[in-house]
């Protein structure tokens, strides 16, 4: 019996070693399956992305050459074709080679693979253990000059061209563009300046082209404002966002005063609100107020503004793109090598840009953009733009205005033109100007009336109260203008309180204003209307984006007035082009200058302002659908032209702007819903 346990005992250790046996020899196998049929399928997968798909998903043959990697294929007949259903073809390869056994060696492996990796879509950059956004970084950036190709031969008059090589944090090129730029040449001590024009060739690089104005010592600057990632979030999520602007609303009655929430909503519903609907400026924007505790909607008297430019953006920006705003990404000035350069004078011995060699257009409506929009010198703005006739002179400043009604609306920097006009003209300016919502001067011997008049609905900071008797929408004042005289200049520069608009709400502002100076020209065909320009603020890192958005609004009035006669003023260049901190309100040098350029746009001919223009110089559109606007990446859309618009009878002895009675009336109609 012992004998036959211990045998028992042998059998059985000696089955389960055999069935380990197999247990193994079967995964071994199974591996050496899986490892082929991966190698197959990564084939396969090789031929699938270089092989184009027919209409019904179906591979089809392409017409690439064989290269050296693939020599030893010969033509093949038809009987090589029989057999192609076993294995794929090699990358290139339109038919196997005569001996084809239906294996695929290692080395044919590998070189189908390094086909591949010639023919692949991406570009790989190969950094150990470094993680990159590839964000342009200024520090990186090179800064090449183009031509004059030395630095030693740059002369007055020269156009300096500078190609810019955008680099991430790792010194890698950046292959696509989009990047913000800010370029300049300044010289402080002669207070001379010049703005660059930046050109994206959408490849990472960039020319940046400058006017060499002026003899002497110069500094070149370039600032990277934002990266082209950050920039396509302003353009694509921050520009088109849930903007809410709010305000405190004020209502008054006798003695009781009672405040509520208002807001600007562009196609949208409420209910239970008191809901104010500008007469002509607005279509699908409305101004709306939570109802007050006990008085009536009718008694709104004011606004505050209650929203908050920085916790506006910051509300808007997700966490993942908050690097794109800040550090190293907002505002950084670039390092360039001979960045310091001295400009020789002409070979004429002129010290800046003779006027009566460059061949420049009068100023007037639909000017083209020059690489160089001018340059300061001493002082004064040169314009390349036009050939201006004016200067900061109060004789020529009568002559061109006699016998005319201007009207500056819009915000504090239109308000500043007005003041500069009323110093030159003498008439004098109450202590409190500056912080003034309606202002108004005459000159009663040559007949020049000036006013200004703030436009409704600004973002103020919340102590500023604008008070709704004072303010006007600037498509009523224009509308209402062929009340008194006929020769009105309206001055309309709405962009520093739009930043947080609804931009679909602002680009309907504009083309109401469009709308209705198109409606009064029929009547008064000598309206003159000029479009001031926003300019570039600050560098201010609480105001991240600002600039880029008001460069936006620029592009947005040039399109919406594009053909429709209009003077566009652009300052941007002139403004960010002058020696000194960038500021929302410029020095008055710099605003004088502006004045001189507005004067040479009104009276380009240094003559007395012509108030008959003849059928050959005005193009009237009948309606908004017949302007043509260049279709742009921004890609705005107009509303419908405003409807029924009506001009008020000519009246020899109404003056504008209305008493602040007729003032209060800035709705068509109050409404609770």
């Amino acid at each position: 019996m012992l004998h036959d346990h211990s045998s028992k005992k042998v059998w059985i250790g000696k089955r389960t070693i055999f069935t380990s046996t197999i247990i193994i020899c079967l995964i071994i196998c199974l591996f050496g399956f899986m490892v082929n049929l991966k190698r197959e399928e990564t084939i396969l997968a090789i031929n699938n992305l270089q092989e184009p798909l027919k209409p019904n998903g179906m591979l089809q043959s392409n017409s690439i050459q064989p290269d050296s990697r693939t020599q030893y294929l010969s033509s093949s007949s038809s009987d090589n074709h029989q057999e192609d259903h076993l294995l794929p073809l090699l990358p290139g390869q339109r038919t196997r080679p005569p001996n084809f056994d239906g294996v695929i060696s290692d080395d044919s492996l590998v070189d189908s693979l390094q086909m591949f990796a010639n023919r692949a879509p991406f570009v790989h950059h190969s950094i150990d253990a470094v993680t990159s956004f590839d964000v342009t970084c200024a520090a990186t950036t090179v800064v090449k000059l183009a031509s004059p190709a030395d630095y030693e031969a740059i002369h007055v008059g020269d156009t300096l061209h500078y190609i810019i090589e955008a680099k991430d944090s790792y010194g890698r090129p950046r292959t696509i563009g989009g990047d913000f730029w800010l370029g300049a040449l300044k010289s402080p001590h002669l207070i001379a300046g010049t703005a660059a024009k930046i050109i994206d060739h959408d490849n990472g690089t960039y020319s940046m082209y400058l006017t060499a104005g002026w003899k002497g010592d110069a500094m070149l600057e370039l600032t990277l404002a934002h990266p082209s990632e950050g920039v396509h979030w302003l353009k694509t999520t921050y520009k088109y966002g849930d903007h809410l602007p709010i305000w405190d609303g004020e209502f008054q009655l006798g003695n009781i005063k009672e405040t509520s929430k208002c807001y600007l909503m562009y196609d949208s519903t409420w209910n239970n609100m008191c809901e104010y609907q500008p007469k002509k400026a607005l279509k699908h924007t409305k101004f709306v107020c939570d109802k007050p505790f006990t008085l009536p909607c009718e008694s709104l008297a004011g606004i505050r503004g209650a929203s908050n430019f920085p916790v506006e953006f910051s509300r808007l920006l997700p966490t993942e793109k908050r690097v794109l705003f800040s550090g190293e990404h907002l505002y950084k000035n670039v390092a360039i090598p001979h960045g310091f350069i001295n400009i020789k004078e002409r070979t004429d011995n002129q010290f800046t840009i003779p006027k009566d060699t460059l061949q420049l257009p009068l100023c007037g409506p639909d000017l083209p953009s020059p690489l160089s929009d001018g340059y300061w010198y001493n002082g004064q703005w040169n314009s390349l733009v036009c050939d201006t006739k004016q200067t900061y002179n109060k004789a020529s400043a009568i002559q061109c205005l006699e016998h005319t009604n201007v009207v500056f609306t819009g915000d504090s920097t239109t308000r500043q033109w007005f003041a500069s006009l009323a110093k030159l003209l003498d008439v004098g300016l109450p202590e409190d100007h500056d912080r003034s919502f309606f202002l108004e001067r005459t000159l009663a011997a040559p007949d020049i009336n000036i006013s200004f008049v703030f436009h409704p609905l600004s973002t103020h900071p919340k102590p500023i109260f604008v008070n709704m008797s004072q303010v006007r929408f600037e498509v009523d004042i224009i509308l209402d203008s062929p009340r008194y005289t006929c020769n009105n200049v309206i001055v309309v520069s709405p962009w520093a309180h739009f930043i947080m608009w609804p931009w679909d709400a602002y680009v309907e502002w504009l083309t109401h204003i469009r709308d209705a100076m198109i409606e009064v020209k029929r009547q008064c065909p000598e309206l003159k209307v000029v479009i001031k320009s926003p300019h570039a603020v600050n560098k201010q890192t609480t105001m991240k984006g600002r600039d880029f958005m008001f460069k936006e609004m620029m592009h947005a009035m040039r399109e919406v007035f594009q053909g429709s006669g209009v003077m566009f003023i652009d300052i941007w260049d002139m403004d960010y082009a002058y020696p000194a901190p960038m500021e929302l309100h410029m020095p008055d040098e710099v605003i004088n200058q502006e004045i001189a350029l507005f004067l040479s746009y009104l009276c380009p001919e240094n003559m007395q302002l012509s108030l008959t223009p003849t059928s050959e110089n005005i193009h009237l559109p009948s309606t908004s659908e017949n302007i043509h606007l260049p279709s742009t990446s921004e890609n705005i859309h107009l509303p419908p032209t405003s409807e029924n618009i009506h001009l008020p009878p000519t009246t020899e002895n109404t003056q504008l702007p209305q008493t602040s009675e007729e003032q209060m009336q800035l709705f068509k109609n109050v409404k609770v819903e």
